[in-house]
């Protein structure tokens, strides 16, 4: 990407705020690549539909920056066929492609599809894959053979430190992978097109539809193992532990002090007789420290519901 655009780039990010000369910056194959998918979005052929198409589309790459910056992995412009490190790519289309670290001259890859009108994000899976040829920014990624032989022009390329090891890349890969597909998803569904999908993105089915793909298994099995964990987190709770969530936090009880009965309002301020309780226990989640963090410096852009009053979670 030139500098120019990398300039005006950075300004719509602190700004927060979607100018015209913005689009009128973007260099000529981008323009025309998002004239392109607005050709096959459903929107109408308007400026204000490229408008939200490139919108859209600055989102994604303003999110797939963040998101390795969080993570503590590199960009680079250059990854060639040999390269010892596990890698993730983004493509000009919004496509995501993570390779796994290299071993015996073979990688794990797997290709992430969003499509503008899905719900749950398209995968497609290879535990051997052998890149044909040396890749970079502005060029196509090949393999020898596969699910997918090449993919459109590559935007973006991260890759974590030298110092890191093959576990804690591929970790890092997964976690990245869960969070922008989401992430891009959540973003499509800004769109006038996808009012119908809004809602649904974090829904009990979604998730089992997630893992299920994620992990080749069957939508029955997925439910079975996403039922089967909650029902065990529960009993934990209700037995009295402090039931771990991984990098979450943790579920436990609280004893919640008796109530004396007292006068208070209603929600039309009206005068009202409070009943007297006694004490009694109560869930209570406590978040993990970093959880916290990444909590304390994420894209709130993302979540319309950030500053909601109605917000019941518990927290300590």
């Amino acid at each position: 990407m030139n500098d120019s655009f990398d300039t005006v780039f950075s300004d719509f990010t602190i700004k927060g705020a979607f100018m015209e000369k913005v689009i009128n910056t973007l260099p000529e194959h981008i323009h025309v690549h998002l004239r392109e998918i607005l050709h096959t979005s459903g929107l109408p052929d308007t400026g204000e539909s490229l408008e939200a198409i490139s919108k859209n589309w600055i989102d994604k790459m303003n999110l797939f920056q963040g998101q390795i910056k969080s993570l503590d992995m590199i960009e680079t412009g250059v990854f060639t066929a040999d390269d010892p490190r596990g890698a993730l790519a983004l493509t000009y289309s919004g496509s995501l492609i993570s390779l796994g670290p290299l071993r015996d001259g073979i990688r794990w890859m797997e290709y992430h599809s969003i499509k503008l009108r899905a719900d749950v994000p398209e995968i497609l899976k290879a535990a051997e894959a052998k890149i044909r040829a040396d890749t970079g920014t502005d060029k196509i990624l090949e393999f020898e053979s596969g699910v997918i032989r090449s993919t459109s022009a590559l935007y973006r390329i991260a890759v974590c430190r030298d110092d890191v090891g093959p576990q804690e890349q591929e970790a890092r890969l997964r976690e990245a992978v869960l969070f922008l597909t989401n992430g891009f998803v959540k973003i499509n569904m800004s769109l006038a097109i996808n009012r119908d999908l809004e809602n649904v993105q974090f829904t009990m089915k979604s998730i089992i539809q997630q893992v299920a793909a994620r992990n080749d298994i069957t939508l029955r099995k997925a439910r079975q193992i996403v039922e089967d964990y909650l029902m065990i987190l529960e009993s934990g709770m209700l037995l009295g532990e402090r039931v771990p969530l991984g990098r979450l936090g943790r579920l436990y009880l609280k004893l919640q002090p008796a109530r004396k009965a007292r006068m208070g309002k209603n929600f039309s301020g009206e005068d009202v007789m409070i009943k007297a309780r006694p004490a009694i226990p109560a869930p209570r989640m406590s978040f993990s420290s970093r959880m916290k963090e990444r909590a304390a410096v994420v894209d709130l852009v993302l979540n319309d519901q950030a500053d909601d009053e109605g917000d019941d979670e518990q927290t300590d």
